[in-house]
This record gives C-alpha cells, structure tokens and sequence, in this order.
C-alpha cells in the first residue's frame, strides 16, 4: 500500500475518537478497528482538532445521505477507505464501496462483502 492509500486511517483514527467520546457521531466499527490495529499515525495526522474535523465531516455526510436517500437508490461510495457508513446509515439499498485493490483488500480484513 502506497502513502496515498495509508491516509485512510486519519478518517479512521477521527471516527474512532469521537465515537469513543460521545461526541457527534456513533461508530463502532470504526472504534473496533482502531482498537484493534492501532494504526501508526504522526505529527498533524493524530492531532484531536483533526479528529473531530473528522467526525463532523462524516456526521455531516451521513446525514445528508439520510436525508436524500430514496428506495431503490443504488448508492457508490468511492474512496471508501475503511469507513462504515453502510453501517451509520443502516440502509437496505444497494450500496457498493469502491477504493483502490490495496485499499479494498484492507478493507475485507474487517468487513464481511
């Protein structure tokens, strides 16, 4: 996996962080993740105000895909990462993640296809 690819873990390590905290997003996949691999992150990339740009980003997304979702719709997630928002939105629409070989690769280690 290249650096390109290996910024899926900041969304991530940000979920993870607001999730643990209670704070404007639920995620407990990405908590388990981050539990369990403890991915290496330095400098500006752990930093806490990061973390929570990243949660309200994808509270903000999940919403919005809430809220425009209709039945039927066929939903493609790309540069999915390792993020679980099939999961947040619980929708029983098609929904397909789309990322790079490596990234999707990762991303089968964790989530069931």
């Amino acid at each position: 996996m290249n650096n390109v690819n290996k910024t899926m873990y900041i969304p991530l390590y940000g979920k993870s962080y607001v999730s643990k905290k209670n704070l404007f997003l639920s995620d407990k996949k990405a908590e388990e993740i981050w539990e369990k691999e403890q991915f290496p992150l330095k400098g500006k990339s752990k930093s806490k105000y990061l973390a929570y740009f990243m949660g309200i980003r994808s509270r903000v997304f999940d919403d919005y895909v809430k809220d425009n979702i209709k039945e039927n719709t066929v939903i493609i997630h790309l540069g999915c990462g390792l993020d679980s928002r099939v999961l947040r939105v619980n929708t029983t629409n098609k929904w397909y993640d789309v990322d790079f070989n490596s990234v999707i690769d990762e991303r089968k280690k964790y989530y069931k296809t």
